[in-house]
């Protein structure tokens, strides 16, 4: 079975739920050890997937200053993940993101973020952050020219649970946006380039039902991508 390194989770419930989502994409999760601390041999997994979790640092894209909704920074996290994007990027094996996990590859590759989605986007037209213990839930509108917005062509709706999304002005190099909300907030971005197998979601599948569209159709495409 193929083995994809994933990053370290929130929490206990989170790794739980996330390795079920990785099995549900027809890999084995092993985890990162909790120091942040890499496996010394990184040619042993066939894919990374990059989870959820605190705020990017916003001096890694060049914020003049930091929102005071930034919160749960960690510095240790934010280099190791850089340092593995580029590894795994460098051997052409795939990487795959979740909620944080898009936002750090759109660093990685020269992008900026929006440090706090309510800003640009009030709760009373559309809710990103969680209410209470429930993800919010909007429309999803599919790129249908994208690699990715066609295989979401039937997915209508996906859940959300953050506060920080990707800067449109500023999408990374080699990055293409390949799915929106409905009020126009990045949801999925994909490598121009298909050779290049990256591909991350705002949203959070492993939170999902397995059957839930937004969950179902995405674990079929990266198990093909991962299978490649």
């Amino acid at each position: 079975m193929k083995k994809w390194l994933l990053t370290y989770p929130e929490d206990g419930l989170s790794v739980l739920r996330y390795k079920e989502f990785v099995r549900l994409c027809g890999a084995e999760p092993v985890l990162l050890d909790e120091r942040w601390v890499a496996p010394p041999d990184l040619d042993a997994f066939d894919a990374l997937l990059l989870s959820g979790g605190g705020d990017v640092d916003p001096a890694l894209y060049g914020a003049a200053e930091r929102h005071p909704k930034v919160y749960d920074v960690d510095p240790a996290r934010d280099e190791l993940e850089l340092q593995l994007i580029d590894a795994f990027c460098s051997s052409g094996r795939p990487v795959f993101g979740i909620c944080r996990g898009v936002q750090i590859l759109n660093v990685y590759a020269g992008g900026g973020l929006i440090q706090h989605v309510p800003d640009i986007c009030p709760e009373q037209d559309e809710r990103h952050e969680r209410l209470n213990t429930y993800d919010a839930m909007h429309a999803l509108r599919p790129v249908p020219e994208t690699r990715l917005g066609a295989v979401l062509a039937s997915v209508n709706e996906s859940n959300s649970a953050h506060h920080q999304a990707l800067d449109p002005q500023r999408i990374g190099r080699g990055l293409r946006v390949a799915a929106l909300s409905g009020g126009g907030v990045i949801e999925a971005v994909e490598s121009a380039e298909p050779a290049a197998r990256l591909s991350a979601v705002q949203w959070h599948p492993e939170r999902l039902p397995p059957d839930h569209p937004a969950a179902a159709v995405l674990a079929a495409y990266w198990r093909a991508l991962g299978a490649e």
